[in-house]
């Protein structure tokens, strides 16, 4: 019911920050069982090549993945500065994630492209019509966004429109006078003074003095509708017209909650009580799948559907979710420790990472990825944001790749050692390269001052860069 969800705004508000995935992302670095060849230098440069797949990255200036067989790509440059990702469908790229672009490809109308900044917005699609523009706060004409058809504005916000089907809307000094309407509804707002918005067998409200006067009726083409009041700020309540819901709260302000409420709902069995506005609340349902218990901000447990949210002092985070989509626990003690197992039903992909920041950071997933690094810089779990920073300040890191290649490197990787069964390398920067694979070796040292090659067929000896003998 209404009255459970006004009581949880702040609680909404951190499970939007904290949201889940409901399905495993792409792969955005080497992956597969074919042996991959790599290089090296210290940590400002890395290239990895596998059977449809590269790998690289100019620390921490810019870095590039691409797999062939889906056509995805992810390019960044100084991340968080920019990022973009792309298939031979989509794209999507951002710039401090204030700028950002998007494109999609649609079989029948064919391709939309948005661009979104603070100050300019536009954007096309396959027909001539798609086509918007906005230079806020100047002028602008935007189509399909918002869950409107189109907006307009001009010298925003003394001048504003917008448009859904057969409903249109004008406002003059948004948000202080509005009015629009169709044939089933009628909108107008004078604020403060009054307001008011009906749908025709759907739902009226009214406000006189907003905030201090309100009233209306929700749920008209439902079978029991519910009618609500408020007398800003002393008494608010809420019931439907077969008395099945019933709401009352004393004292009562928006998203902080009331002094009082108390709250039933005899078709969902909901129970909700809350008391010194939301620092303590009270709520479940005979199904089991809603439970509230919070001292705010002491402790708080919350559960709702497949999910599940545990807090402890204002540090301590525990989120779980158990659906058909995904499978998961994120545990937090911010800003110093981070716990998150997921796992994914639908592909069959499980996904391991915790950290204790700033000293070590460790992750395994299906394929059996495995590493670990001491010294993150990042408090926060970011697979992009540690790709591009993490090897500048680790003194230690190590991984086991998907095709059974080990690394390990230790301060800043200025030693950095790679093995598997058919191969060992060594980087040392400005100093040595050694890199032996089946029946070919390779050693430089001051990458060609002198150096030794040998294969099979052949041997020779490399002086001053480019004397071979």
């Amino acid at each position: 019911m209404d009255f459970v969800h006004k009581k949880n705004f702040l609680l909404v508000i951190f499970l939007l920050l904290f949201s889940f995935p409901i399905s495993a992302k792409l792969p955005d670095s080497p992956h597969g069982e074919y042996p991959s060849d790599y290089w090296q230098f210290w940590f400002l440069y890395e290239s990895e090549k596998r059977p449809g797949q590269s790998y690289t990255v100019i620390r921490p200036f810019f870095t590039n993945f691409s797999e062939y067989e889906t056509a995805y790509n992810q390019q960044t440059i100084l991340f968080p500065v920019y990022y973009k990702e792309s298939t031979n469908y989509w794209y999507t790229w951002t710039v401090l994630f204030f700028i950002t672009g998007t494109s999609m490809k649609h079989e029948d109308t064919g391709e939309d492209e948005d661009l979104l900044t603070p100050f300019l917005v536009m954007g096309s699609g396959g027909r001539d019509n798609d086509k918007y523009i906005g230079i806020f706060p100047i002028y602008g004409r935007i189509k399909g966004k918002l869950a409107y058809e189109e907006m307009n504005y001009f010298l925003f916000p003394i001048y504003s429109n917008w448009s859904r089907r057969s409903y249109k809307a004008h406002a003059i000094l948004w948000p202080f006078v509005m009015w629009g309407g169709s044939d089933n509804r009628s909108d107008l707002r004078i604020f403060p003074f009054y307001s008011k918005k009906e749908h025709i067998n759907k739902y009226y409200e009214h406000t006189i003095l907003w905030p201090f006067f309100q009233w209306g009726r929700k749920f008209m083409d439902k079978k029991e509708p519910i009618s609500y009041g408020v007398f800003f700020p002393f008494y608010q309540y809420k019931e439907s017209d077969q008395g099945n819901m019933k709401s009352k709260a004393l004292l009562w302000f928006p998203i902080i909650g009331s002094l009082v409420g108390y709250g039933y709902d005899d078709v969902t069995t909901e129970r909700d009580f809350n008391l010194f506005f939301f620092l303590i609340q009270y709520g479940r349902n005979n199904d089991e799948d809603y439970r509230k218990l919070i001292f705010f901000p002491f402790y708080g447990q919350y559960q709702f559907a497949s999910k599940k949210t545990l807090f402890i002092s204002p540090l301590f985070f525990q989120l779980k979710t158990d659906s058909f989509h995904v499978k998961s626990e994120y545990n937090f003690f911010l800003p110093f420790f981070s716990q998150m197992e997921q796992y994914f039903p639908e592909q069959d992909r499980s996904d391991h990472y915790w950290k204790i920041w700033p000293f070590v950071r460790y992750h395994r997933d299906t394929e059996g990825t495995l590493e670990w690094n001491a010294i993150t810089p990042f408090p926060m779990r970011s697979d992009t944001l540690e790709k591009s920073w993490d090897p500048i300040f680790s003194v230690l890191e190590y991984k086991h790749g998907s095709n059974g290649e080990k690394r390990f490197s230790f301060l800043f990787r200025f030693y950095t050692q790679i093995w598997s069964e058919e191969k060992i390398a060594v980087y040392i920067p400005f100093l040595t390269d050694f890199v032996s694979v089946k029946e070919e070796t390779e050693w430089q040292f001051m990458y060609g001052l002198i150096g030794w090659k040998k294969s099979k067929e052949k041997s020779n000896i490399q002086l001053l860069w480019f004397i071979n003998i």
